[in-house]
């Protein structure tokens, strides 16, 4: 089925659905971090944090890697499954290993960071997030993995909190999966904190949520842009040469929009199931099947990079 038609129906579907109640958003105390006030409270929405937990995947908030797009004899995967696949390759393809001191910016419930933290118990994993709420349910998490290694402190990675920054110079590697994107208009300040944190030689290891090098048309801000609370998207051209501006030298790129447009289409039918709504109350579903859209369009796309610090 094309993805208009997806859109028209899954839109045609939820619009009996307008006047159903949904939960009130609420505000973690992180306001004071000037410009993302809006982000946080995005995050902070029980809304938000339903379609997370129930379309996504426990403890997931980042997309995922599906096989099956490479290659038709490779399994189809679910969305937290494909995760979790994605969350393993950028392991493997990192060189993260036993001796690695992991920074995560936007570490979000903290699902990624015990993972690694699970597969390299040797390994030290610090996490940073701007909203309280993920910070507490992070800490849960490695609590009930009885995780010793796993550290996570509330903060905005464009401007890293003391005890991070006390460190600098000692991180193998600065992780991100879909939480620069928020920033893209302070992407020089995230990767020079980045670089300060690494240490020489040492590794980026970044699953970002992209923009389009042309121009961005008013449906895609409408249905992508203003649900995210997205100020700025980079495409990949111009996300590449700020990562190399800011002293890194890229070794591996990957453009995994296909990967993005896939996933959103499969979000876009559990939150039908679910009765998902936007941070805003409105349905869900008909959101991400425009963004499935977008994907399609090229006005979104989702990369992997591994680039190290020169």
């Amino acid at each position: 089925m094309p993805i208009e038609t997806v859109v028209r129906e899954t839109d045609f579907c939820l619009r009996r659905r307008q006047n159903s109640e949904f939960s009130n958003c609420f505000s973690a105390n992180m306001t004071e971090i000037k410009g993302y006030a809006d982000v946080d409270e995005y995050y902070s929405s029980n809304n938000t944090d339903k379609a997370y937990t129930t379309c996504w995947g426990e403890g997931n908030i980042h997309f995922g890697f599906f096989p099956h797009l490479v290659s038709s004899e490779n399994p189809v995967l679910s969305f937290e499954k494909a995760a979790e696949e994605l969350t393993k390759q950028m392991i493997q393809l990192g060189d993260i290993g036993r001796k690695s001191k992991v920074l995560d910016l936007g570490c979000g419930y903290g699902k990624p960071a015990c993972d690694i933290a699970v597969s390299h118990p040797d390994a030290e994993v610090w996490g940073v997030d701007l909203n309280e709420m993920h910070i507490k349910k992070a800490k849960a998490l490695a609590r009930s993995r009885k995780l010793t290694n796993c550290n996570f402190i509330v903060g905005s990675f464009t401007d890293l909190p003391e005890e991070i920054n006390k460190q600098n110079g000692s991180f193998t590697h600065v992780w991100s999966q879909v939480a620069w994107c928020h920033a893209h208009d302070s992407l020089p300040a995230i990767l020079k904190q980045a670089h300060g944190a690494l240490q020489k030689g040492g590794k980026l290891c970044v699953n970002d949520f992209l923009g389009t090098d042309d121009k961005v048309n008013e449906r895609t801000k409408e249905n992508v842009w203003s649900r995210l609370k997205l100020k700025s998207l980079l495409g990949h051209d111009k996300w590449k040469k700020a990562v190399e501006k800011a002293g890194f030298e890229i070794e591996i790129y990957r453009e995994w929009d296909k990967h993005m447009q896939h996933g959103y289409l499969e979000l876009a039918k559990a939150a039908e199931k679910y009765n998902c709504k936007c941070s805003d109350g409105n349905p869900l579903s008909a959101k991400y099947a425009e963004s499935a859209l977008a994907a399609d369009n090229n006005q979104i796309g989702m990369n992997f990079c591994i680039a190290h610090k020169v």
